[in-house]
């Protein structure tokens, strides 16, 4: 656990304090366990208010005071694994900070991140995003690491782009795979995002196929009713969020509003997800999602939490 003084490196930057959440469930006593965070973190790069976010305020988005409330989502339960999309901060900011918490990351930037179409701000253009996954050094060996990527255009290979982390777990001795993905975004690419799912699932049941415990989390940009869903529940994996809500996803895991032709847009949606491999880890508990009304009128980001996405965490009990 990190030291207290080096807690409020953070803390001395946040004002207001941040939006507070708690874990809903119990992990076993005793029992080894895997606490996993999933967040998109809204990348620097697409975050001015101006294009993006209809009722956010320019200084609730500037780099000074997000970057610390990034770190601090991130730190302040002491995941052991996290899968953090567009992440643009990791080269100018997070590379110097997570190691004081005991992380080791492994960062894998877009080719063609979206972050590019907005070179030209500077005060907000920090580099491609992409995927960041984090492991606590303490508590696992590193096998290998992993990043795989293939064009949307390539008719022979699915456009898939997900890291992956083989790691050994000192405590269980368990196996773990863990991967972080992040689907093509907007409605109209369903297609897309099922060819991914079916890209991933194809390399797990080529390289992985005797593994147990498997966890893949990310941004997947579609609701539970497209077909990615049902792709990654037939090869065998849950979602813990729905484990744990009585087989139901979260209302919504992103709400913004967005302005187009001069009409503000509302987008709710639960695109994010945990999923997990059932014959080797349990959910105990997951971190509980905040209502439109603790949040604010305004939607996301805040001046109380950094993002358009929030963050999923889940404690899962491992199975030996």
């Amino acid at each position: 656990m990190a030291s207290s003084i080096t807690l409020d490196e953070i803390t001395n930057h946040l004002s207001p304090a941040s939006l507070t959440r708690e874990f809903y469930g119990n992990s076993v006593t005793g029992h080894p366990t895997l606490h996993i965070l999933q967040w998109n973190t809204l990348a620097q790069g697409l975050s001015n208010s101006k294009d993006n976010f209809a009722r956010v305020k320019n200084n609730t988005v500037a780099f000074d005071n997000r970057k610390w409330r990034i770190l601090e989502q991130i730190v302040i339960r002491q995941p052991d694994l996290c899968a953090l999309e567009e992440i643009d901060t990791y080269t100018c900011f997070l590379q110097y900070h997570l190691p004081k918490y005991g992380y080791t990351c492994f960062f894998t930037p877009k080719p063609n991140s979206p972050c590019y179409l907005f070179g030209d701000d500077s005060d907000n253009f920090k580099g491609p995003d992409g995927i960041l996954l984090c492991f606590k050094t303490e508590i696992f060996d590193e096998i290998q690491r992993y990043h795989y990527q293939t064009k949307e255009n390539d008719s022979n290979k699915k456009p898939v782009f997900f890291s992956m982390l083989d790691l050994h777990h000192k405590s269980s001795s368990a196996n773990i795979i863990f991967i972080g993905t992040h689907l093509k975004a907007k409605i109209p690419f369903a297609n897309i995002r099922a060819k991914q799912a079916e890209g991933i699932v194809e390399f797990l049941k080529e390289n992985h196929s005797k593994t147990a415990h498997i966890i893949i989390a990310g941004d997947f940009n579609g609701e539970p009713d497209e077909p990615f869903y049902e792709i990654i529940r037939n090869a065998g994996f849950s979602s813990a969020y729905r484990t744990l809500s009585d087989d139901k996803e979260p209302l919504f895991t992103t709400w913004k509003f967005r302005e187009h032709d001069g009409v503000e847009q509302e987008l709710c949606r639960a695109i994010d997800y945990i999923f997990y491999k059932p014959e080797g880890l349990v959910p105990a508990a997951i971190l509980k999602l905040p209502s439109k009304e603790d949040i604010g009128l305004n939607g996301l980001p805040s001046n109380k939490y950094p993002s358009d996405h929030l963050a999923l965490e889940t404690i899962f009990n491992i199975n030996l």
